[in-house]
């Protein structure tokens, strides 16, 4: 790729970005298109010489959106970091991408997107890609006995879900109290009592560690 199309590339993330945000706080149907190209600093034109109609638009952001959440989640599931770093990534540490997005309403949009090629690339993410990565992160917090092994992967990932919502509420992101976020972490790895030994832990799974 060379300087031009680097830029122009940076051009069409720079409209995606101010697309998804715009949308997720007016709507696709109340955001016009000079919004998003004065968001994004661009003119008009260059919104529709890159993406067609608003339409096609909206169609381009939601694939974008969709594919840097799974290759965020994706570089942190495939690192080589322990347990408690992934957990506190996948958790606790907002993307980039959603920045100031009102999630929940985008996920209306997403999810009320008629075109088939959104609802396949929807449905290929939420029951085959997103399931069999978090499979191989809790198989990975069993090995290094964070999870027990008792737990079912169902039980296990409602219980990270309640967490991630939690943590991604606003009045949480927007608190900036570092020592709430720290304490809501401990509990999710050691529960209410408080044990922070993962040796102990790995004794009661392994009664011959005693």
């Amino acid at each position: 790729m060379n300087g031009y199309e680097r830029r122009t590339e940076k051009k069409k993330d720079r409209i995606r970005y101010s697309a998804l945000e715009l949308f997720s706080l007016h709507g696709a149907d109340k955001t016009s298109i000079a919004k998003i190209a004065e968001k994004a600093g661009v003119a008009p034109a260059s919104v529709y010489n890159y993406f067609g109609t608003k339409e096609d638009l909206v169609k381009d952001t939601i694939i974008y959106f969709i594919e840097q959440k799974w290759d965020s989640l994706k570089d942190v599931l495939e690192s080589d970091l322990p347990f408690p770093e992934l957990i506190q990534h996948i958790i606790f540490i907002r993307e980039e991408i959603t920045g100031q997005i009102n999630l929940d309403l985008l996920n209306d949009l997403i999810n009320t997107n008629p075109d088939p090629e959104v609802k396949h690339l929807i449905d290929d993410f939420y029951h085959h890609k997103f399931p069999n990565a978090i499979h191989q992160f809790i198989d990975k917090g069993r090995r290094e006995g964070y999870i027990h092994s008792e737990l079912s992967n169902d039980a296990v990932m409602l219980y990270l879900q309640m967490y991630r919502d939690t943590a991604h509420r606003p009045e949480v992101l927007h608190n900036q109290n570092k020592d709430l976020i720290k304490e809501l972490y401990q509990m999710m790895l050691y529960g209410l009592a408080g044990k922070n030994d993962i040796n102990d832990f790995k004794k009661e799974e392994n009664p011959r560690l005693k």
